[in-house]
């Protein structure tokens, strides 16, 4: 298994609500925070954030023959 990071730059004037919501958005979008500092004289915080994810094989062909099996009452496997 592989693993995205990205980060997220706050300014901690704007306040804890604006960085929970941030947060809780890239929860949704299956993003987990790995860790927050603050950085320069404290008035802004980094969020590290990591998503897991797969390579996966496309085979347009075997997908395009499930599909058509479902449409006719097929399983598709």
């Amino acid at each position: 298994m592989k693993h995205k990071t990205k980060f997220l730059v706050f300014d901690v004037n704007n306040g804890p609500k604006t960085v929970v919501d941030s947060l809780n958005v890239e929860g949704e979008a299956g993003w987990q925070l790995a860790s927050i500092i603050a950085v320069g004289d404290g008035n802004h915080l980094v969020a590290f954030l990591t998503k897991s994810w797969e390579d996966t094989i496309v085979n347009p062909e075997e997908d395009q023959k499930k599909n058509i099996s479902k449409l006719w009452g097929g399983s598709g496997d």
